[in-house]
């Protein structure tokens, strides 16, 4: 439930200073075009998407919750089972385990409220509303790719790396400790930096996107390294997690590039589902 608190906390932030008259906060010395906009926000997709991510998120996690693992499945785990790429994991000291686990929630946190910082810059800032929602549509697509995607913990058991330890630091038995992959503190940190790297370029073409997207993947591994060290996840476990969130920050605005062009979203319902609808219009090309 945490991870979701955290966006509405952070993008509830977002809001506020988007509202702040913009005469306070102004980081261009050259006067922008208010008239032109980067990005094109349906209100009411973006609005839905955001509500369904969310709603997904919150309604999965009784699904997603898996009994206790009991002596039984301790005593039947094989470190030989685990492949030859991910057995690093496994020969690590787990003495500062929680140590790693307070610096991820921190972490966690401070992602989340990171692309405030785009708020700073005069010529984001006024289309700070429209940042703001697709900021949080990223982060709702991430946590509904993570909630009921074939590749998340609703699918998908693995023991954490810790397990393997019969560590006394922390409850080996809890069921959640089946959820190693992937790492959703990953996908939304990941999502986080790279949404903001893009939205930066996109408003700055001139910028130099190299220098930019590398400085977006210091927090994003840093993330990758916490999670390592807390023994919650393998390294193939982080490496879906940045894949997932890399994708969700850098398409989702390339998408609202084009969607008021050739592209158009919407949303369907039948009888036997609902979800969304994506349209191209190859014909204007």
């Amino acid at each position: 439930m945490h991870i979701i608190n955290k966006f509405w906390i952070a993008y509830g932030l977002m809001f506020g200073f988007a509202m702040v008259p913009n005469s306070s906060v102004q980081a261009q010395t050259v006067p922008s075009d208010s008239s032109h906009h980067v990005y094109y926000i349906n209100n009411w997709v973006t609005g839905s998407i955001i509500v369904a991510g969310a709603a997904t998120g919150i309604l999965s996690i009784p699904g997603r919750a898996k009994p206790n693992i009991t002596d039984a499945e301790l005593m039947a785990l094989n470190p030989n089972d685990v492949p030859s790429f991910d057995r690093w994991s496994l020969h690590q000291d787990p003495t500062p385990v929680p140590t790693f686990e307070n610096y991820s929630t921190i972490m966690q946190y401070g992602m989340g409220a990171l692309p405030l910082t785009l708020l700073i810059d005069g010529d984001i800032r006024k289309d700070g509303l429209d940042i703001m929602l697709m900021g949080l549509e990223v982060n709702t697509v991430v946590i509904g790719i993570y909630a009921v995607s074939p590749l998340g913990p609703l699918f998908e058991t693995r023991y954490r790396p810790i397990v393997y330890y019969h560590s006394q630091t922390v409850d080996v038995y809890n069921g959640n400790n089946k959820n190693s992959f992937y790492s959703g503190h990953v996908a939304s940190a990941s999502a986080a930096a790279f949404f903001m790297a893009k939205v930066y370029c996109d408003y700055h073409p001139d910028a130099n996107e190299y220098l930019v997207y590398s400085i977006a993947a210091v927090p994003a591994l840093a993330m990758c390294y916490v999670r390592l060290m807390a023994l919650d996840h393998f390294p193939s476990d982080v490496a879906v997690g940045l894949a997932v969130g890399t994708l969700c920050g850098v398409l989702i605005p390339e998408l609202h590039k084009i969607g008021g062009k050739d592209l158009s979203m919407g949303v369907y319902s039948s009888p036997t589902s609902t979800g969304l609808t994506l349209k191209w219009d190859m014909a204007s090309q």
